[in-house]
């Protein structure tokens, strides 16, 4: 499907996302409900879910640092309907002689003030873990 003819929840999520590759983190927010939930697949457990628009500027904040402000989305597809979202992202990230290179699938739900719970899942957990963990 052309970005043209793209459902507005995926239209969407791809503005979120485009967001975040230009670190406007503002216009991110705007996505996304005051109490949003957002799992990854962390090797500590009290990092594996982040709550509210706190816990998303917690997580990225956290990627960005980790990466020196290296860190880039770029979106490759995305799938949605009137409740769900999938989006892949190629995330690449640079650090000192370290370099991430993934690709991470997101998925949402989609409520009535933007995309309420959130799964973040890189093709690579282990190297995703070791370069921001």
């Amino acid at each position: 499907m052309s970005v043209g003819t793209e459902h507005p929840n995926g239209r969407r999520m791809r503005v979120a996302a485009e967001a975040v590759a230009r670190g406007d983190m503002a216009a991110f927010l705007k996505h996304f409900p005051d109490d949003v939930m957002w799992y990854w697949p962390a090797e500590q457990t009290e990092d594996r879910l982040y709550r509210g628009h706190d816990g998303l500027m917690r997580f990225f904040g956290r990627l960005l640092e980790r990466s020196n402000g290296t860190m880039r989305p770029q979106v490759l597809d995305v799938v949605a309907s009137d409740q769900h979202i999938v989006i892949f992202l190629r995330v690449t990230a640079a650090r000192d002689s370290e370099h991430l290179d993934v690709v991470v699938a997101h998925f949402a739900t989609v409520g009535p003030n933007g995309f309420t719970r959130n799964w973040f899942l890189p093709n690579d957990s282990a190297a995703w873990n070791r370069f921001f963990g």
